[in-house]
């Protein structure tokens, strides 16, 4: 099942990181938003997710190296968590993302989404592997989600 990928919280101490994985080319490409992001606007927007409570934001850890984050969003008016997920450009091609995503949604007992364009394949198998379900597809964006876990 899981390798043995771990979550940890994010910290200030990990900006560096994670601006470095935001805007790695292939990430851009396959993200909404592709603009490279400079490190006062990063840093502005992690000191806020981290203080957000509506905001989950974790690394993924495999055999104690950090390989990705995710980030979970509430959203009021579908009352679910929308999941984004960024693997570290190093760690692609090892089955490592669907690991990391399945055990993140996992930990997420309530109804969890997600938006992923039609030319991601990689991450549609991941959004699959994790159990969400394709349900709507608008203007080449696939939108997966799953109902709430029993406790």
């Amino acid at each position: 099942m899981a390798k043995g990928v771990q979550l940890r919280q994010v910290s200030i101490h990990d900006a560096e990181q994670l601006l470095a994985w935001r805007n790695d080319e292939l990430t851009r490409l396959s993200s909404h938003t592709q603009d490279f992001i400079d490190v006062t606007t990063h840093h502005v927007w992690l000191e806020n997710s981290l203080k957000n409570s509506n905001r989950k934001l974790v690394i993924a850890v495999y055999q104690g190296e950090d390989i990705g984050s995710l980030r979970a969003d509430y959203d009021t008016k579908k009352q679910a968590w929308e999941l984004s997920w960024t693997l570290a450009p190093d760690y692609r091609g090892k089955g490592l993302a669907k690991e990391m995503v399945f055990v993140f949604a996992h930990s997420i007992h309530d109804a969890i989404w997600a938006e992923v364009k039609e030319t991601n394949l990689a991450s549609i198998r991941v959004a699959e592997y994790a159990g969400l379900v394709q349900t709507n597809r608008k203007q080449q964006v696939l939108y997966f989600s799953r109902s709430e876990l029993s406790k």
